[in-house]
């Protein structure tokens, strides 16, 4: 069986992934208080817990027993590779913390990464924003500014989706002063966080800016970035009613897109082929 602080994690991923509060997997068999401590790792399992667990679960023992052969290399590789991402995701979730200090920092970073895209593809936004903030920590400490830009801006936008506009705009605010230097790419990402960040925290100045911004950052660049650019700045001058100055930034975006290759003209779908007005 596995120990704790793994048995703990697996039994959380468990239950979360059933739908399952504390109480009613808790229910005819032990203590909410004490189930509690079970999931944080501060107290064994017994047999008879297990059974408990196991039968309120629908599952056999041999859920929660150990896998001496599978690492954390290992399961990321699965998860990877799997068509169905998500029904190897709880073991990674086990693996990625029963041993974490002694986690090579890359791999710990990739996983985090990998497993809170499946959790927020699965609309589980707070266990997404959970890894995320740990992801940031993490990538802090490895000190490489590309990783802490991009976990901050993925922070953002998944707070964002719990209703948190101010913790997003302050989170997107720091991936935009570290992505100072960067690439276009993280740059332009960065930014887009934010000006959503702003737009939804009532801050329309702010996102115009920005977007202005964004749009001279991505003038000289190949591909959609600039079209992406011009048209959130069409689509915030829109939602504020100046439409003449929206419709003029959507032409430059569609005489843009029309200047692209055939690979972005899924773009003209987006954009309905015509820019926004009254």
């Amino acid at each position: 069986m596995l120990e704790q602080p793994a048995f703990g994690l697996r039994l959380r991923a468990l239950r979360k992934e059933r739908g399952l509060s504390q109480a009613a997997l808790a229910a005819g068999g032990l203590s909410t208080g004490y189930l509690s401590r079970l999931e944080s790792g501060t107290r064994p399992p017994t047999r008879r817990v297990l059974e408990h667990l196991t039968r309120q679960l629908g599952l056999p023992p041999s859920a929660f027993a150990r896998k001496s052969s599978r690492s954390l290399a290992l399961a990321l590789a699965l998860a990877v590779s799997s068509a169905r991402i998500g029904t190897v995701a709880d073991d990674l979730a086990v693996l990625l913390h029963a041993g974490e200090d002694r986690l090579d920092p890359g791999l710990r970073w990739q996983s985090l990464w990998l497993l809170a895209s499946v959790r927020d593809e699965e609309a589980r936004y707070e266990d997404a924003h959970e890894l995320l903030v740990e992801l940031g920590e993490l990538s802090e400490s490895i000190g490489i500014p590309e990783l802490t830009v991009r976990a901050r801006t993925r922070l953002s936008r998944c707070s964002l989706r719990l209703g948190n506009a101010d913790s997003a705009r302050a989170e997107a605010q720091e991936a935009h002063r570290l992505a100072e230097g960067l690439s276009v790419d993280d740059r332009s990402d960065a930014l887009h966080a934010l000006i959503r960040a702003e737009a939804e925290s009532g801050r329309p100045d702010e996102a115009r800016a920005h977007a202005r911004e964004l749009c001279e950052i991505t003038a000289a660049e190949p591909g959609p970035l600039h079209v992406e650019a011009l048209w959130v700045a069409s689509t915030l001058h829109a939602r504020q009613g100046d439409h003449a100055q929206a419709r003029r930034l959507g032409e430059r975006a569609l005489d843009r897109l029309s200047r692209e290759k055939n690979a972005w003209l899924p773009w003209a779908a987006l954009l309905h082929l015509r820019p926004p007005g009254p």
